[in-house]
């Protein structure tokens, strides 16, 4: 390239001084006529001119070029510097932050899954409970205690405290257990399924169900006050869920709180349930339905046992947890958890 300017330069330079000498009229007065000579002597001038302005025009573009292109040069010496910096910078910890940060949570745990245990087939389904569309539940402390025993009937409570994100609390009757366990699985929006006595119609069920509903919101400053429920009519329960195949509406009873305008993102929920069952079905259980992290669990069936004279144990299926007992009798058991638990995870009280 170099060379190619060189020799345009040197012939525009070699045609300037050429036509500046008399050789071009000598040469046409020789060929044709002294007059002819004469005349293309006067006519080259403006040509002189012409020239040594295309002359000037190529020196100065060609200056600008080769500026540019030094500019250019400098920027991409300093980027490649920078560069160099970095990477002598770079430490495993950041790398290592950068590839989780551009990494997707479901590829990161099948990838945990797959070194794990890498011989076994599909992992889709231990997935889905640590990824699970429900949304999580923090600081959780659960409670649950038979109040009394009346003859052949038991009165149970449940007291289940989370904090949650704002927005409505949907909860849920159903005619039977496997109707709730469908349901929960079907609409991960319902902050609570509960299938109700079996010896009570159903509408009467339902209305009792709901005057006892009780659940209360903390917000941050304090004070807890008891949130109203309404329940939904049957031919709008479609604008909340979606059932699964195999449950009609009318087997639903929706109940719905609206906690959309709380001035925190996050708030406390306590939900306070009672219920009654006969005394020879011989246990009560909780299990989570979603990931949470539980603070506290506690289970006291003593009552159960002080008045029928029975034997009574409780069964948690968390793991191991001998160490994190604070309390453990026949009948009784206290747990400080402070940990994760998936769907599923729960416990048992048998007598």
């Amino acid at each position: 390239m170099r060379s190619r300017l060189l020799i345009y330069f040197g012939s525009v330079l070699a045609v300037i001084a050429l036509i500046n000498t008399s050789a071009p009229k000598i040469i046409v007065s020789a060929v044709l006529n002294p007059e002819a000579g004469e005349a293309v002597a006067r006519s080259l001038s403006p040509v002189t001119r012409d020239l040594v302005l295309v002359l000037l025009v190529s020196i100065y573009f060609e200056w600008a070029r080769n500026r540019s292109q030094g500019e250019l040069l400098r920027s991409v010496d300093l980027k490649i510097d920078e560069i160099r910096d970095d990477a002598r910078s770079a430490t495993a910890p950041s790398t290592r932050k950068l590839v989780l940060d551009s990494t997707g949570a479901e590829e990161l745990v099948t990838l945990a899954l797959d070194r794990h245990a890498p011989n076994t087939g599909d992992k889709t389904s231990f997935i889905a409970m640590v990824l699970s569309q429900r949304p999580v539940y923090d600081n959780v402390s659960v409670a649950l205690r038979v109040d009394g025993v009346d003859g052949e009937t038991v009165h149970v409570s449940n007291r289940f405290e989370a904090t949650m994100r704002r927005g409505p609390i949907l909860i849920a009757a159903t005619r039977s257990p496997p109707q709730s366990a469908a349901l929960s699985a079907a609409c991960p929006e319902l902050f609570e399924v509960t299938a109700l006595p079996r010896s009570t119609p159903f509408d009467e069920a339902v209305e009792a169900f709901g005057r006892q509903l009780e659940c209360y919101v903390t917000p941050p400053g304090g004070g807890a006050r008891r949130v109203g429920f309404r329940k939904v009519p049957t031919d709008e329960l479609h604008r909340h869920l979606s059932p699964p195949v195999g449950i009609a509406a009318s087997d639903i009873a929706l109940f719905a709180a609206d906690l959309s305008q709380e001035k925190t993102d996050l708030v406390r929920v306590r939900h306070h349930f009672r219920w009654t069952q006969k005394l020879d079905e011989h246990f009560i259980y909780w299990y989570a339905d979603r990931p949470m992290f539980i603070s506290s669990l506690t289970v006291d069936v003593r009552e159960t046992m002080r008045k029928q004279y029975r034997e009574v144990w409780v069964q948690a299926h968390l793991g191991g947890v001998d160490s994190l007992m604070l309390d453990a009798d026949e009948g009784y058991l206290s747990l400080r958890l402070n940990r994760w638990v998936v769907q599923g995870h729960g416990v048992t009280a048998i007598w």
